[in-house]
C-alpha cells in the first residue's frame, strides 16, 4: 500500500495492530526553586524527583502522547518497549507528568508500517513518533512525518535516514558510519595484531545493503581495507556456509552487524571454527541476548559506546536502578536510547516551550541517560564514542 493511502479514513473493521495505551497524570512543573535543576534539565526531574511544591506557582498541566512503531519482526523490540514504558512510569511516579504511550506494529506487506504510523497520528493523535532500528520502517515513518509535521526520533543508524530532508527528525543512536569509524580507528590501539583486512556480516535484503554501504564508507574514510559483506538470512540457524563465504577473503577482522541473538551465535561459531582475529560490532550488542548467545566467545569482542559526561553518568545510574527495579534485569543499550528518545519528545511538548512542538530548538542540548543529547543540522546526534571489550560476561572499558 502506498503511503498516501494511509491518510485516508480507516474503516472500523481494519485490524488496529498491537496497540498499547498507558496513561499517567501530570502535575505541572514548579517554577522558582526548580531553576536549580536547569543544568540537568527535565531528565533529572524525571529520575531524581521534582522540586518542592512550595517553590512558586504550578503551571497548567498538558498531556503528552507518544507513538512508537514496533514491527513484530523487530529483534530489539523488548528493550525499546521497556525503555519507553519506563519513561512513562517515571514521569507519573516521580513528577506526575501525564504521558500516554501508543505502541503499534503488525505483520503485513510493505507499507503496513506506514499505515500504523499514520493511524497513530490521525486516530490516536500522538504529538511525536519514535521510529524503530529497521531502516525501511524508519523511512516509512518519516514519510508520514513529512506530510503531518509530527516530530520523529529515530533509533536507526542508517545514513540514508538523515538524507530524507524531514527537518523535524532527530537520531538519538550513533550512525553506522560513526560506530564503524570508531572501531576501525580504535581497535589497532587495543590489540597486538592489527587487522589488515576486514569483512562484515549483515542481514539479507535492504537492511544489509544499507549497512554494507555505510561500513564501506567508514572503511574508506578510515583508510582500511574492506573486502565486502556477506548477507545472512534472518531464518538461518547454522552458519557453516556463511562462514565459508566470509573466510574466502581471509580477513583478520570481522564486523558483525546483526541482531543481538544471531550476532552472538555467529561469534560463538567463529571462535569454535578457530578464528583468532578481531570480532567487533555495533553498540546495540550491549544486551543480555548477545551476551548469552556468544557465551565464552564474548571475551575480547569490541563494541563502541557513547561517552557520558558527569551529568549523564548520574542520570544513567538512576535510570539503571529504576529499570532493574521495574523489569528485574539490567537495561540494554537500546532501552537507554529509547528512554532518551521519549524524553526528547516530552521535552519538546513541555508547556514552557515557546516553539511549535515539531520544531527543534537549534541550541537543544540536554544530558540524557545515554550521554549528552545535541544534534547537527541534519538531525544526527553529536557524540563522542569510546570502545568497550567483552570480559567476564560483560562489556568493560
Amino acid at each position: 500500500m502506498c503511503v498516501s493511502s494511509a491518510f485516508k479514513s480507516f474503516p472500523e473493521s481494519l485490524v488496529r495492530g498491537s496497540a498499547e495505551k498507558i496513561e499517567a497524570r501530570r502535575e505541572p512543573r514548579p517554577t522558582g526553586c526548580a531553576a536549580k535543576f536547569a543544568t540537568i534539565g527535565l531528565w533529572a526531574l524525571i529520575i531524581f524527583g521534582p522540586a518542592s511544591k512550595s517553590c512558586g506557582q504550578p503551571i497548567k498541566s498538558q498531556s503528552v502522547k507518544i507513538g512508537v512503531l514496533l514491527p513484530p519482526e523487530e529483534a530489539q523490540s523488548a528493550g525499546i518497549r521497556k525503555g519507553v514504558l519506563l519513561t512513562q512510569e517515571q514521569a507519573e511516579k516521580i513528577h506526575n507528568i501525564k504521558v500516554e504511550v501508543v505502541i503499534r506494529g503488525r505483520a503485513g506487506q510493505w507499507g503496513a508500517d506506514a499505515d500504523e504510523a499514520a493511524r497513530m497520528v490521525t486516530d490516536d493523535g500522538v504529538a511525536g513518533l519514535i521510529a524503530p532500528p529497521d531502516g525501511a520502517a524508519s523511512h516509512l515513518v518519516l514519510q508520514v512525518s513529512g506530510r503531518t509535521a509530527v516530530p520523529v526520533i529515530t533509533l536507526c543508524g542508517d545514513s540514508s535516514v538523515s538524507r530524507t530532508g524531514v527537518p523535524w527528525m532527530r537520531r538519538v543512536v550513533p550512525r553506522t558510519v560513526d560506530e564503524a569509524q570508531a572501531l576501525f580507528q580504535g581497535i589497532p590501539t587495543l590489540v597486538s595484531q592489527k587487522p589488515k583486512r576486514w569483512m562484515a556480516v549483515v542481514p539479507e535484503g535492504r537492511a544489509g545493503r544499507e549497512r554494507s554501504r555505510d561500513l564501506r564508507q567508514a572503511a574508506s574514510e578510515a583508510h582500511c581495507e574492506f573486502a565486502g559483506a556477506v548477507e545472512v538470512s534472518s531464518t538461518s540457524t547454522h552458519f557453516d556456509l556463511t562462514w565459508q563465504r566470509v573466510m574466502k577473503s581471509h580477513p583478520d577482522g570481522i564486523l558483525i552487524w546483526l541482531g543481538p541473538v544471531p550476532a552472538g551465535e555467529f561469534v560463538r561459531n567463529a571462535r569454535r571454527s578457530g578464528f583468532t582475529g578481531v570480532l567487533a560490532g555495533p553498540s546495540w550488542l550491549d544486551s543480555a541476548g548477545f551476551v548469552a548467545a556468544a557465551h565464552d566467545a564474548l571475551e575480547g569482542f569490541v563494541i563502541p559506546a557513547v561517552v557520558r559526561n558527569m551529568a549523564s553518568t548520574g542520570l544513567f545510574g538512576a535510570f539503571e536502578s529504576a529499570y532493574r527495579t521495574r523489569w528485574g534485569r539490567e537495561p540494554d543499550s537500546m532501552a537507554g536510547m529509547s528512554y532518551d528518545a521519549a524524553m526528547v519528545l516530552i521535552h519538546l511538548n513541555k508547556p514552557q516551550s515557546q516553539a511549535a512542538p515539531h520544531i527543534f530548538p537549534p541550541d537543544f542540548d540536554e544530558p540524557g541517560v545515554t550521554g549528552e543529547l545535541s544534534f547537527d543540522v541534519d538531525g544526527n546526534r553529536k557524540l563522542k564514542l569510546e570502545l568497550l571489550k567483552g570480559h567476564g560476561g560483560a562489556f568493560v572499558r
